[in-house]
């Protein structure tokens, strides 16, 4: 057992050394970071200079180099964060946060338990420790992802409202390129915000309305801008008719977020069952369990044959 737990020991000071010499070493820029962050808007170099980077800054970094030495980042993870506006450098330090904390919350409980009278195994507690800080590693992935599908409907509510803006304008003589800017400006929130800056970006750059929505739709990871902007590059380009196009994808949102609702209204009611099942199934034992006790102790206590 002790040449176990020290295999185990040994193992987890080298990985720590290797993740920690990959960290501190500096490593070049993936080229395909490189064209990515080319493809996107860039901030002032005045507007944060690298001499005040504050320590949650290099910690971030340092913490993400960690992170990169098992794997490169996934396409739908840059997808994510851009759709909650999270750095990779913070997701990266609450990564280690809380594989941290995941690492020293059994040994902290252990201790107590210890001083408590209360000793537990040593290779038990190890095993414990890895699969605490390999579940508080993977947590801010889940919650990231939770948070990402959130703002993804709320995106989707925020552009079926814009297409019937859009709609409206078309139905009043406006051009499509006018009809779009104008739908844009007209909104308010975080959706009709972002379709705003992409549109005034596209304006600024001599981009065309249908490109920024598909390179948008790719950031974001919402096919339904993709199929807007396919519409509006054949009204665009081919001059073809819009109007009913837009309104039907506008309906077809609608429905998809009607839909939404009622399963997570029926998900909900659902998840309403189980408390009440549990509260019955207590009060049928509470009252069982007295005449069940009597019987058995009449049973054994009375005559044999």
């Amino acid at each position: 057992m002790n040449a176990l737990v020290m295999l185990f020991l040994g193992a987890g000071v080298g990985v720590g050394a290797y993740l920690c010499l990959r960290a501190v070493l500096p490593r070049p820029t993936p080229i395909d970071a490189v064209l990515e962050g080319l493809g996107r808007p860039g901030r002032s170099i005045l507007s944060e200079p690298a001499e005040t980077a504050s320590l949650e800054d290099h910690l971030g970094r340092l913490a993400l180099r960690v992170t990169s030495a098992f794997g490169h980042e996934s396409h739908n993870a840059r997808q994510e964060l851009e759709l909650v506006d999270r750095t990779p450098e913070r997701h990266a330090l609450d990564k280690v946060i809380a594989a941290l904390a995941g690492l020293f919350m059994p040994n902290l409980v252990a201790v107590a338990l210890t001083t408590m009278g209360i000793a537990l195994p040593v290779g038990f507690i190890l095993l414990l420790s890895l699969g605490t800080m390999v579940a508080g590693f993977a947590m801010p992935d889940f919650l990231l992802r939770d948070e990402a599908e959130k703002r993804r409907r709320a995106f989707r509510h925020a552009l079926s409202s814009y297409l019937d803006l859009v709609n409206v304008l078309l139905a009043g003589g406006a051009g499509i390129e006018t009809a779009l800017h104008a739908a844009a400006d007209a909104g308010d929130g975080w959706g009709y915000q972002l379709i705003r800056s992409e549109l005034r970006r596209a304006r600024l750059t001599g981009q065309t309305p249908w490109d920024t929505f598909a390179h948008l739709a790719d950031r974001l990871g919402v096919n339904e801008l993709a199929e807007l902007a396919a519409s509006v590059s054949l009204a665009g380009s081919h001059g073809a008719r819009i109007r009913a196009s837009l309104a039907a994808k506008a309906d077809t949102l609608r429905g998809h977020q009607i839909a939404e609702t009622e399963a997570s209204a029926e998900a909900a009611t659902e998840r309403m069952t189980v408390p009440v099942a549990v509260l019955l199934f207590g009060f049928l034992i509470f009252i069982a369990a007295p005449a069940v006790a009597t019987i058995t102790s009449t049973t054994a206590g009375g005559p044999h044959p």
